[in-house]
């Protein structure tokens, strides 16, 4: 109860200031002036206009952090566990944990007026909690053909018009922005691990990182190859995650579960990660890069 009492206040003030800093951004951006083509040409990616990117020199060390904890600890921790662990049993560990999210989809969906996707995502719940003993499976996909809505509060406070202010790479969780900071956070009360993590930090804490280890397990190598193939990673996550996110906004299909980004007329395929907010991806041109959500909460790196 502890914990909880605590825990409250000190996430209001995480979401005031970053409400703050996403109204200071913004006048930033439209005193840029940056003209965005809201009507592209056929075959032609919307131009979404530049990068507003004034903290550079500390997400770029956010940036160094991430990578040197993901070649340090996670990715040798996650190779420890996928030798110990058959595949099959870390994808139902990844269908259990993405099942327990179902709540902050089914809330978004509504918000953003589709009912519909709501009712499917509420279904998906029902059925995987039940024929899919806990969500270790997905038969409402396998065998009823109910595919996944994902949405979050960042996506919702863009179709809604909010500007995504300026970019931020936070150390652990990646490749974010303000808008998707503060959908993050209110997305934490829809998540049934996060009331798990009020009531024992430890608990809680111990099951996000078992989740990126269980995320990372499954997709070990593909960072490296981004890495290879990028001239500037930095540059390449801030680009192409600004690319993701407005396609999820606008709806726009990047794929099943796991995330495409089409550049310039090809497509890269790319997982992203929750905690370490690092990219994995097979590129078949210049590297891109999105979230997961995204990191944040129900990424595609829970994709089946």
């Amino acid at each position: 109860m502890k914990n909880r009492d605590n825990l409250f206040p000190q996430l209001c003030r995480i979401c005031f200031c970053c409400l703050a800093i996403w109204l200071g951004s913004m006048s930033v951006v439209l005193g840029q002036g940056v003209a965005v083509d809201d009507d592209p040409g056929f075959g032609e990616e919307r131009d979404i206009g530049m990068v507003s990117d004034p903290l550079e020199p500390v997400n770029r060390a956010f940036y160094h952090f991430n990578d040197k904890l993901y070649f340090w600890a996670v990715k040798p921790v996650s190779q420890g566990y996928a030798y110990l662990i058959a595949e099959d049993v870390r994808m139902c560990v990844r269908s259990f944990l993405k099942n327990l999210l179902a709540p902050v989809r089914i809330v978004n969906n509504l918000l953003q007026g589709k009912v519909e996707n709501s009712g499917v995502e509420t279904a998906r719940f029902v059925i995987n909690s039940t024929l899919g003993i806990a969500g270790l499976a997905d038969p409402a996909q396998h065998e009823f053909g109910l595919s996944p809505k994902d949405e979050d509060l960042g996506q919702t406070l863009g179709v809604y018009g909010a500007g995504e202010g300026i970019y931020i790479c936070w150390p652990f969780f990646g490749s974010s922005n303000v808008r998707d900071t503060i959908g993050m956070a209110g997305d934490f009360f829809l998540s049934p691990v996060s009331y798990l993590a009020m009531s024992d930090a430890g608990i809680g804490v111990a099951v996000e990182a078992g989740r990126e280890v269980n995320n990372t397990s499954l997709t070990l190598g593909d960072y490296e190859d981004f890495k290879e193939s990028a001239i500037d990673p930095y540059v390449s996550l801030r680009d192409a995650y600004r690319q993701y996110r407005q396609k999820k906004i606008r709806d726009v299909a990047v794929g099943s579960d796991s995330v495409y980004i089409s550049s310039s007329g090809k497509s890269e395929k790319i997982y992203a990660q929750n905690m370490t907010g690092l990219v994995s991806a097979g590129l078949e041109s210049a590297p891109i890069f999105v979230d997961d959500f995204f990191v944040q909460v129900g990424t595609s790196a829970d994709a089946e």
